[in-house]
This record gives C-alpha cells, sequence and structure tokens, in this order.
C-alpha cells in the first residue's frame, strides 16, 4: 500500500512523523469581511508585527497580511524546524482559489527531503469560482480525478489526499454538489477525504451522511476542526459511526470578543483541553480515530512571527499529551499509525 506525494509515491510504512492538516502556502484575504470602521480599515493594511500582535490575540483576521503565507524563505525555514524536530510528513490542504502551488511544494520536499502531500477539491463557499454555479457533480468529480490520476494545473504533480473538501455554518448548495463528487472520487480511488466544518457548528452528522449516501467510506473521513468549541458528546457521536475526527487547531487560543467577530464567532478552546479531550477519548476507545495537526494558515502561527511553528505538536504538544498519562505507543499511534493509515491506499 502507498501514498502519493508531490514528489511520487512512497511506501506508506515510510511516512513516519505525520501533520495530516497544514498549509505551507495560502491566501485567505480574500474570504475576510471589511472592516467598516475608519480604525478597522486602516488596521487591516498594516503589516503583521509586535506593534499590533495584542489586536491579533483577539482577532487573527483584523491585518489582512496575516492571512497570507507566501514567502518561500520562510516556507524553507519553518518546514526545517518541523523536520529537525523529527517530523517526516506534511499533508498540504490548500487548495484551488486560496493559494495552492503544486510547484513551491514539489520545490520544498526536495529541497528539505520530506513527503508532502498534496490535496484537490472546493473549499467554502465563499472561495468557489464564479462559475461554480454551473459545474455538475460529474464534472467536479473529473476535475478531481485528474489532479489524482494525471496532475495539479496542468503539472505532472499528482494529489495524494482529497480536501479539505469545505462546508460552512449551513451546507450551501454547491458544497452539497462537492461533497457528493468527493464522494465518488473517494470510492473509485480510496483516498482520505478531509472536510473542512464551521469551527462552532454541528453539522458533522449532515457531512457524513452526504458522504456515506454516495459512497464514501466512513473510515476513510476525517471531520476537521471539532477542537475548536469541544462538545465530548457531538464528537463521540461522529467517531462512533466509524469516521476519523481531527484536533487541528494546536496553537490557536484565540478569544474573539463580540467587538472582534468576524471570521471568528467567539472562544478557542486552549491547548491543554484540546490534550485531555484526546486522553478522554482514548480512554474511551476511539484512539485508532483520531488525527492531530496544527493546521497552520496564518502568519503569526509561524516562528517567523512569533508563533509555534509546525513543529508545535512534537516540541510542545507531545511533553503535554505525556504529562497528562498519554502513553508513548498511544501517540506513536496518534502521530504516526492512524495517518498512515488515513492516507493509504492502493490507487494507481
Amino acid at each position: 500500500m502507498s501514498v502519493m506525494t508531490v514528489t511520487g509515491k512512497v511506501s506508506s510504512d515510510s511516512l513516519g512523523l505525520v501533520l495530516p492538516h497544514e498549509h505551507a502556502y495560502i491566501d485567505l484575504r480574500n474570504l475576510v469581511p471589511a472592516p467598516h470602521t475608519i480604525s478597522g480599515k486602516v488596521t487591516a493594511q498594516e503589516k503583521v508585527s509586535l506593534s499590533n500582535m495584542g489586536k491579533l490575540l483577539r482577532n487573527p483576521y483584523a491585518v489582512l497580511d496575516n492571512a497570507v503565507i507566501d514567502d518561500e524563505k520562510i516556507a524553507e525555514f519553518e518546514l526545517m524546524e518541523f523536520k529537525k524536530a523529527g517530523g517526516k510528513t506534511f499533508v498540504d490542504l490548500t487548495l484551488r482559489d486560496i493559494g495552492r502551488d503544486p510547484v513551491l511544494l514539489a520545490r520544498l520536499s526536495r529541497l528539505l527531503d520530506i513527503h508532502i502531500v498534496a490535496g484537490c477539491g472546493y473549499y467554502i463557499h465563499k472561495s468557489h469560482p464564479p462559475d461554480m454555479d454551473d459545474k455538475t457533480i460529474g464534472a467536479i468529480a473529473a476535475e478531481m480525478l485528474g489532479e489524482i490520476k494525471y496532475g495539479i494545473n496542468g503539472t505532472s504533480i499528482k494529489a495524494g489526499v482529497i480536501g479539505e473538501i469545505g462546508t460552512s455554518e449551513i451546507i450551501y448548495p454547491n458544497e452539497r454538489k462537492t461533497l457528493i463528487a468527493a464522494a465518488s472520487v473517494q470510492q473509485e480511488t480510496g483516498l482520505g477525504l478531509h472536510v473542512h466544518t464551521d469551527l462552532w457548528a454541528t453539522n458533522g452528522f449532515e457531512v457524513v451522511k452526504i458522504l456515506t449516501e454516495n459512497g464514501a467510506a466512513a473510515e476513510k473521513i476525517c471531520i476537521n476542526h471539532i477542537d475548536v468549541d469541544i462538545k465530548m458528546d457531538y464528537i463521540k457521536a461522529l467517531l462512533h459511526q466509524g469516521v476519523y475526527v481531527e484536533f487541528d487547531n494546536f496553537g490557536k487560543e484565540f478569544y474573539a470578543d463580540k467587538q472582534h467577530k468576524s471570521v471568528l464567532k467567539g472562544l478557542f478552546a486552549r491547548d491543554i483541553e484540546r490534550v485531555r479531550a484526546i486522553k478522554e477519548l482514548i480512554d474511551c476507545g476511539f484512539l485508532s480515530r483520531i488525527l492531530v495537526s496544527n493546521d497552520v494558515c496564518l502568519k503569526t502561527c509561524l516562528h517567523s512571527y512569533g508563533g509555534w511553528g509546525y513543529d508545535h505538536v512534537i516540541t510542545n504538544i507531545i511533553p503535554m499529551m505525556e504529562d497528562e498519562g498519554i502513553l508513548p505507543e498511544q501517540i506513536q499511534t496518534l502521530m504516526c499509525g492512524n495517518p498512515a493509515e488515513f492516507l493509504d491506499n492502493n490507487y494507481g
């Protein structure tokens, strides 16, 4: 069994320590609502710096510059820190229209000698192209299959995972179309399927229903972002359906109060709460269905801008897991075994 990376197919048992949900490059600026006040408009045009770090802890999208990661040298440095910490495989889920660049990913992979897996599909409706209403389910599925079988954007660099397919607080018609298309592609290829869900919503049940009714295997579906507003009954109910859940906001401990709510809608859980939730789920028998990552998508998540970097899970969270009584062999399953199983397929 194997996994397709941006530089070719590798054995799934060679992946080592995996971050299953990250972004080496991304541009979310077009998804950020424009501020209405004069002061907000001025702040939005600033560059990320120590002088506005306090604002960004309350509202990370107050400065538009924070919503884009596009510096190649910084990407090299940040991913090298991940590698030096022991990381070996990096799954990049940036999709079309929010900055996906397979050529840059392949360059990083070769330069740093790490595995990088690229995603395919469509993100949330706000990022969809103008002609999305006209695209049929079959056409969307054919696009994804083409990126898996032949290459992305006219290159020979192939996608090795589906997603992160975007859904919003409500699932819009074009998001539903994309889910149905992704389900058929998953059924044909056996690839893992990541689904972005709204950070405070509980529509994972609807997502799973749409996907499984259209042919996707539950054991290859991952419901992302369940660790912002941790609802244990909801998470356990999802897990009982056989899917993966992903704790992928490590390092993000924001508090968006009412005057700062735009993209974000409120409190983020703390890292220690995420770890304790994982421990509870392990104790309930769900060890094999949990994925762990950082979902770095902001400058302030990076070392270069005062954040914890891609290595945060390895450098800081694994010791926290150990302190909370998660055993070394369980951590190995979380960081190596589970993502390898999720990514593994026999397609092509």
